[in-house]
């Protein structure tokens, strides 16, 4: 499809969407595309790190577990309950199949596809060449499509997850799910949740300093805005649901009692945990969606988007408050009135932000006019299906009327119209949208709405009718039901749905290859679009941009003769990096808020250590699942040894003296040897990750000894205060030499700052082994009370954490002995430094709780 003559008045289209190739973008295009590309052949493909690539293949992973887990497993239960006493499956059968349908929907579905779509995107949006860290995005699709294989594996040994998405314990714990049923679910699950959280460092340092110049803050597309906030939340999301698997994964591997109430545990604790995440996890999925819906909208409408500043208010509003409405799922389980209330509330006023978004899209939709292509009605079956989702929200939040439709089909049909509604069609209408971008050809209208209108009718007809026959008293997760309890009608009706909804889904597939072999040329522009994304060609180069773009606007294909045209300083340098380097890839580092060019660096070149390093990551959870740990330490090896190798001092493709050249040309710093900017970000994020971890054991901890009235019991010795003192001033000590050295490299050079690193390998070490043997060397044990689990994990990760500063310390004293760092190139050791403040302050903390948690009144 192209656009006709009546839609020549569009804004944007009168005018150029860029300027012309000037003769040096023509001389040097061909060198940037071949130091860009990934290597060609199988090699080259497992060592690819192009965003594109990676983005492609979590897209495609997530929607081939779609049609596995989502698909097939939706028709067989839909027509097992089509009729009362049905026989098709039995009961056990049918358990697995809701929770393989739940899981793979929320774990290996929803998220990697929207993570595929930023990862393919963000450069071409934000004006970048590249992402900031290409290994680690390899990295999060590897463990992502490994962790997914490790789940799904189950299968071949018929031991199938049966106790529900939630897992909810007891039922989850050695006692009613003594098989590895549930362990395939908690570590195949906890790979792909590995994959996510990298993907999300990947985004936020992305989004943010990886910006055209000019782009500041208020100018950024609003798909960007939905993925930084939803890249943080699942930062703080996941960590927990990480956290709460490893417990429940102790307490079933190796006898630990956090979750049996007869040993001091509590079955309530892996609920406050799960939901913790479970209940962001459904804005984690929204946010992307309406992000999408944000940047098809105002093209489809030929206007500008209405309430820009309020829509991005709402968005990171959904994001803070999401985390205040956990308990939103936990209103049967005996909570106090005043929790209740509370909760209640945040459940209430989260649809305030919500509602702001949809008032200002509808507000766009009648201040433009409409064009009726199919990704404009996707967004329009989006308004109307979330819209309702969104009320039925809002239902359920009453506490009272919470109590009678609890764990009924009235949730069932509430969830599916706010997944499919707000989650699934702004996919449908976002892979119409930038396919023309992606593969350079339109898709097939014709059939793009065959498969809006089957998939609009389907799920009404599927998910409305669940709302009804919840309130007539039908539970969720059953299997059958009797025939006098007259539920069969709306059942078929609901049935039939669902077989609407397979039939659109496989117009959708056919439409994409159809469209993929001999769909027709769509240009650089087929919509008329007004971000960046629309000013290169289709398919872009791997390079994306030989000039990068500078933005003035909000819209700067609508307002912007020439995007490659600035202030003086700032053409000089984007017309600059079209000419060099040319041997190495390299990215414009923007400032936070004003988008000032900031830095040139090197991102990563393809490498195999990330697949190498999510092979590790899998072994030790497959180690765990088969019960052969010494292959645990093993993958840990592999994992060190993988992160050393990617991350190790290679010689810069230039000296020095060919970067202050650059520098003093354009007045911006060039760090062909690795970026102070985005490595201090992305070792941030990294203590961040650590931190939530940190304080979500510490929630254990407290809810726990909250939970005691003896802490510990009779019969257990109060913890060693020595002991910790004595690990607390080697941990600062070690941190402390570290950062002298940091200061002497800064300062010096090379010639007084190895000796202090090799000091604080030394007292790392020292600090490493005198944790480890206060473990091993404790009275009592992890299996006997709730006390001795959370004392042991807890000193566990502590020790974990020195660990991993001890090793990068000696490799920094080993690189600094084979002349790899100066006062110019030491951003490894600044990263050290960094990871030994952030655990010196963990540690206090830490041992404070051990030492001082027992007499806490």
């Amino acid at each position: 499809m192209t656009l006709s003559s009546s839609d020549e008045h569009v804004p944007g289209l009168e005018r150029p969407a860029h300027a012309s190739p000037t003769v040096a973008e023509a001389e040097t295009d061909e060198q940037l595309e071949r130091v860009w590309s990934d290597p060609p052949g199988l090699w080259g493909q497992l060592r690819a790190v192009q965003n594109d690539n990676i983005g492609l293949r979590l897209m495609l992973t997530g929607f081939f577990f779609v049609i596995l887990g989502g698909s097939v497993d939706s028709v067989v239960m839909r027509t097992q309950l089509a009729f009362p006493e049905m026989g098709l499956v039995g009961p056990q059968l049918y358990n697995e199949l809701f929770t393989n349908h739940g899981s793979v929907t929320m774990f290996l579905v929803i998220l990697p596809i929207f993570e595929g779509f930023a990862i393919l995107l963000l450069p071409l949006l934000l004006g970048s060449r590249e992402m900031p860290f290409p290994r680690l995005g390899a990295f999060a699709y590897w463990t992502f499509l490994l962790g997914g294989l490790l789940y799904y594996s189950a299968t071949l040994f018929q031991l199938v997850p049966d106790a529900g998405w939630f897992a909810y314990t007891p039922l989850s714990g050695p006692e009613f799910s003594p098989d590895l049923a549930l362990d395939f679910w908690v570590l195949g699950l906890g790979v792909a949740e590995v994959g996510a959280i990298a993907a999300a460092v990947e985004i936020i340092v992305g989004v943010l300093k990886l910006r055209a110049p000019g782009m500041t803050l208020t100018r950024l597309p609003l798909f960007a805005w939905a993925m930084l906030v939803t890249a943080f939340m699942i930062l703080f999301a996941f960590t927990p649901l990480i956290i709460g698997s490893l417990l429940l994964e102790l307490d079933r591997g190796f006898g630990t009692q956090f979750f049996n109430p007869d040993a001091g545990g509590s079955s309530l604790l892996w609920q406050h945990l799960f939901w913790i995440f479970g209940h962001p996890e459904v804005y984690i999925q929204f946010l992307p969606a309406a992000g999408i819906v944000a940047m098809v909208l105002p093209v489809m409408v030929r206007h500008r988007t209405i309430g820009y500043t309020w829509i991005v208010a709402s968005m990171v509003g959904i994001g803070v408050l999401s985390f205040g409405l956990w308990a939103h799922h936990m209103f049967t389980t005996g909570l106090p009135p005043l929790v209740l209330a509370f909760f209640a509330a945040a459940s209430m006023v989260i649809a305030i932000p919500a509602g702001v978004q949809i008032f200002a899209w509808v507000s766009t939709i009648a201040a433009g006019r409409v064009r009726w292509t199919t990704p404009m009605l996707f967004v329009m079956g989006f308004l109307v299906i979330f819209v309702i989702g969104g009320i039925t929200g809002v239902m359920v939040a009453a506490v009272p009327f919470d109590l009678q439709v609890h764990d009924s089909y009235f949730v069932v049909g509430h969830l599916h119209y706010v997944l499919i509604g707000g989650v699934a069609f702004p996919i449908f209408a976002g892979v119409h949208y930038w396919w023309p971008k992606i593969t350079g050809k339109m898709m097939d209208e014709r059939l793009g709405r065959i498969e809006f209108w089957l998939l609009f009718v389907g799920v009404n007809v599927a998910f409305f009718p669940m709302h009804i026959v919840g309130l007539q008293g039908m539970p969720r997760r059953i299997y059958t039901y009797p025939e006098e309890m007259g539920w069969q009608a709306l059942n078929i009706v609901s049935t039939v749905g669902v077989y609407i909804v397979v039939a659109g889904i496989a117009v959708f597939v056919w439409n994409v290859v159809r469209s993929y072999r001999h769909g027709p040329p769509a240009g650089h522009n087929p919509w008329g679009g007004d971000t960046l994304e629309w000013a290169v060609p289709s398919p872009p180069k791997q390079h994306g941009w030989t000039v990068p773009p500078v933005v003035t606007s909000r819209h700067p294909l609508w307002d912007q003769d020439d995007i490659h045209s600035g202030d003086t300083e700032v053409e000089e340098l984007v017309q600059g990096m079209a000419r060099w380097p040319l041997r190495w890839r390299a990215v414009l580092v923007t400032g936070t808020a004003n988008a000032r060019p900031e830095e040139i660096y090197r991102v990563a070149d393809p490498s195999i250590w990330p697949l190498v390093a999510a092979c590790g990551t899998v072994l030790i959870f497959f180690s765990e699942l088969i019960k052969l740990r010494p292959g645990a330490l093993l993958g840990a090896l592999i994992i060190a040894g993988s992160v050393i190798m990617w991350n190790r001092p290679t010689e810069a493709p230039m000296t020095v003296e060919e970067e202050r050249a650059f520098e003093d040309a354009h007045g911006i710093p060039v760090h062909a040897g690795g970026s102070l900017v985005i490595s201090r970000w992305g070792m941030g994020l990294s203590v961040l990750f650590v931190s939530i971890g940190f304080a979500s054991l510490l929630l254990a901890y407290f809810y726990l000894r909250l939970d005691n009235a003896a802490w510990p019991p009779s019969g257990i010795a109060m913890p060693d205060l020595g002991a910790l003192a004595t690990g607390t001033a080697l941990v600062v000590a070690a941190a402390a030499a570290v950062w002298v050295a940091l200061r002497r490299v800064r300062d010096a050079g090379t010639t007084s700052f190895k000796g202090w690193l090799v000091a604080g390998s030394v007292i790392g070490i020292a600090a490493a082994v005198h944790l480890f043997l206060h473990i091993n060397g404790l009275e009592f044990d992890s299996k006997t009370h709730a006390y001795g689990s959370i004392y042991h994990t807890l000193a566990g990760f502590l020790l974990l954490m020195v660990v991993i500063g001890a090793v990068m310390t000696t490799m920094m004293a080993v690189w600094a002995v084979q002349g790899h760092f100066t006062n110019h190139r030491h951003v490894p050791v600044t990263n050290t430094a960094t990871w030994w403040a952030a655990i010196s302050v963990i540690w206090v903390i830490g041992a404070a709780t051990l030492g001082l948690g027992p007499v806490v009144t």
